[in-house]
């Protein structure tokens, strides 16, 4: 589950794309819009879920409470889809909510983290800013200080973001002692 609610928003628009197509090729093939229709219910349903709701009573998701959570939503997707009254069986809606989410769920574990790299190390988000660490908590590579390497004395701590080095053996100890 992503840590925040746009990124929650995120992953449920980006993994109902295929569902939405899958829609639209069904309404134009039947002639009935409430397949399209149908993923528009789901989509805003899942967006004010995971807007209002979820936040407020999940604080981390287990994985296998994916299907839990998908049960309830089905259930709520299922009255909703009677009382709108889309022009679909019973059958049909159940079929297209369960087709429509398993499409969704390989789409977030197999194909989100293939089009945007860095969507696992993001907490499932898809984030915009580069990962970076600030230079002042960088690692220091230990070199040799090329004029002390003829005279065989030890490595010193390479100059990052201004900061100058000198020799180990010229450094203060913790305790202040040499």
């Amino acid at each position: 589950m992503c840590p925040t609610i746009i990124g929650r928003i995120h992953t449920r628009v980006a993994t109902l794309v295929g569902p939405a197509i899958l829609g639209l090729i069904l309404s134009l093939a039947t002639g009935k819009p409430g397949w399209i229709v149908l993923i528009g219910v789901l989509l805003l349903l899942g967006a004010s879920l995971d807007s209002v709701v979820y936040p407020l009573i999940l604080r981390y998701q287990p994985p296998w409470m994916t299907f839990i959570l998908a049960l309830g939503e089905f259930g709520l997707i299922y009255i909703l889809a009677n009382v709108l009254s889309l022009g679909l069986t019973p059958l049909q809606a159940i079929v297209f909510y369960w087709v429509s989410w398993s499409m969704a769920i390989i789409t977030k574990i197999a194909v989100l983290p293939i089009a945007s790299l860095t969507y696992l190390e993001s907490s499932g988000e898809f984030r915009h800013a580069a990962w970076s660490i600030p230079p002042v908590q960088a690692s220091l590579p230990i070199l040799p200080d090329p004029a002390e390497a003829q005279a065989g004395s030890g490595p010193i701590v390479a100059e990052a973001s201004g900061v100058h080095s000198a020799p180990l053996e010229h450094l203060p100890s913790p305790s202040g002692v040499h």
